[in-house]
């Protein structure tokens, strides 16, 4: 990987620098010669569209798979996925304006040679899929139905419904519990990353029902265990989203870049629901608007694409808008779409609504941000080897480069698609494994922790203080509390719940940690101190390891001004 060390650069946040530890490096005792054993040339762990992607793309080639997954097969944030798949597959489009719109809306920071990558392949990839059995809309004619959404210069997102993720979903999981060389492990816990030397050689994982550890050896070890939405009060994510995978990562030495980019998703249902029921995107691409409190369009002036401005824009123009009326909600308004429309594109939207006592049709619906992605995560290459040898990583866990510092709306599946097809193909050749055996001495604790009082700690610090708006104040309060929070790394434990803690632990004090690190705002990360956009100063990617300083790498491609935005404010 490129890299440009930290230097006077970054001097003015020197004394911000993470403990180089962080906790131990296994969360539990073991031997692995006491524990069961399996084996296989593949383990994916993860059970979304990366996951499933790259679990049958092994299995094609003949090698052995493992599949392991926190939950259900089906309990992914693919699944939740509404809005669709971005591919310049219409007439009208091209590679070339998916990557422009891409790098805009990345606000310099996308690696172009990702980004090329990813929607280079988009064509064929999204084909792959349709051969096997996802049934995306089509028009009367027969062509593929594309809408529109936020940051898209034109329509190129492939959906089915406004349930896409699911009938993906659905689609890939019915051929993995088919396939030849795939064995499938559900309601099995992540609980650390095994190394031996340099070199991730499987996973050491905890079976709720059984009750016991277990080992799962791999010459390859794939990563698809999704986001951290879990770290905020209030997200789109479901619960196991916890991080349980960019945790153990950093724990087995794998490098972590640009945490502090978390992109917040401004059309939330605004309800009691956990977690908050997402209203997709491609409703304002049919045409619904964003009104205020007095019922004005408030988007109109703000961005040339008004609702369908980059996500972070429109985020943060909401939170101004409720601050100004001193509401928790905006009001997202689809009625004069009419009803025939709204049935029929969203479905599943128009009866949750109608659920919880609103007509899309006829009434104006609640609507607010919430935490939605994390841009950051492990850092891996054009084909998701991540600096740990032997070990990959695809999905929301990786950070690839493809989404710089805010993710274009309907790409993220894509990249998880993408990218595993890529792993699939870069995977190495078997290497010996017998008689390997890996041992970690710590011993469980009998202390007793608060564990519910910490976790909703860590969800109150990071929605408060390092949520869509950044000071260095709030930073500061928040560090406090989670440097003393850190404590709890240094306790053994060994239930799940317990370990999702940990894990929340972790990934909050170092996303808290890079949002203080970068002095600047630029995209998903707005520092209300620092509003400016500095590409001298900060157009690289920030790079977090553990036991080591941070430091700055280089964005690949080429050099700055071809993604410069537009429009007054873009991007920062």
């Amino acid at each position: 990987m490129d890299e440009a060390q930290t230097d006077g650069t970054a001097a003015a946040a020197a004394h911000r620098r993470l403990p180089s530890g962080l906790g131990r490096r296994y969360l539990v005792g073991f031997d692995t010669d006491e524990l069961t054993q399996f084996s296989s040339d593949v383990l994916v762990i993860g059970s979304g569209m990366a996951g499933l992607t790259a679990a049958l793309g092994a299995a094609a080639r003949g090698l052995t798979v493992n599949l392991v997954t926190k939950g259900e097969v089906t309990d992914t944030n693919t699944w939740y996925a509404q809005g669709g798949i971005a591919g310049a597959v219409g007439e009208a489009d091209s590679v070339e304006l998916h990557l422009a719109d891409t790098l805009v809306v990345g606000a310099g920071l996308c690696d172009e040679d990702i980004v090329r990558a990813v929607v280079g392949e988009a064509g064929l990839a999204l084909r792959d899929l349709v051969a096997m059995g996802v049934d995306f809309d089509h028009e009367a004619n027969g062509a593929i139905d594309l809408h529109r959404e936020g940051g898209h210069s034109l329509p190129r997102v492939l959906h089915s419904g406004d349930a896409t993720g699911a009938e993906i979903q659905n689609t890939l999981s019915a051929r993995v519990r088919s396939a030849d060389g795939v064995t499938l492990y559900e309601d099995r816990f992540l609980v650390d990353l095994l190394t031996a030397g340099d070199r991730c050689v499987g996973a050491l994982v905890h079976d709720p029902m059984a009750r016991r550890l277990s080992v799962f050896w791999a010459d390859s070890v794939v990563l698809a265990t999704g986001g951290t939405g879990q770290l905020f009060r209030v997200t789109t994510n479901p619960a196991v989203a916890t991080g349980d995978g960019v945790a153990a990562a950093w724990r087995a030495g794998a490098e972590l870049a640009d945490l502090e980019f978390v992109q917040f998703h401004p059309t939330a249902f605004d309800s009691a629901a956990t977690p908050k029921f997402l209203i997709t995107e491609a409703l304002r691409g049919e045409g619904a608007y964003l009104l205020d409190c007095e019922e004005n369009r408030f988007m109109l002036g703000v961005h040339p694409l008004a609702e369908l401005a980059p996500r972070d824009v429109v985020s943060r123009e909401i939170v101004k808008v409720m601050q100004r009326c001193g509401r928790p909600n905006v009001w997202l308004d689809a009625r004069h779409l009419g009803e025939a429309l709204l049935k029929a594109r969203f479905p599943m939207i128009f009866d949750t609504c109608l659920e919880a006592g609103y007509d899309l049709s006829k009434d104006l619906i609640p609507v607010a941000p919430a935490a939605h992605y994390a841009i950051g995560g492990i850092r891996v290459d054009i084909d998701g080897r991540t600096s740990v040898p032997g070990l990959y990583a695809s999905g929301e866990c990786a950070c690839s480069g493809l989404h710089g510092a805010n993710r274009l709306a309907s790409n993220s599946l894509l990249e998880g698609l993408v990218l595993s097809r890529r792993i699939v193909r870069a995977l190495e050749p078997a290497r010996e494994s017998e008689g390997r055996r890996v041992m970690s001495p710590e011993e469980e604790s009998v202390q007793l922790v608060a564990l519910p009082v910490a976790r909703e700690t860590i969800q109150s610090l990071m929605s408060e203080f390092v949520g869509m708006i950044r000071t260095e104040d709030g930073l500061a309060r928040a560090t406090l509390v989670l440097d003393e929070l850190c404590g709890l790394l240094d306790v053994s434990l060994r239930r799940p719940v317990e370990l999702e803690v940990q894990n929340m632990v972790t990934l909050a004090a170092l996303t808290t940690h890079a949002a203080r690190y970068r002095t600047e705002s630029r995209g998903a990360h707005w520092r209300d101190d620092f509003p400016a956009r500095d590409d001298e100063a900060w157009r690289v990617h920030t790079v977090w390891r553990r036991g080591a300083k941070p430091r700055l790498e280089a964005v690949r491609g080429p050099s700055a001004g071809a993604d410069t935005p537009s429009w007054p404010g873009a991007g920062a």
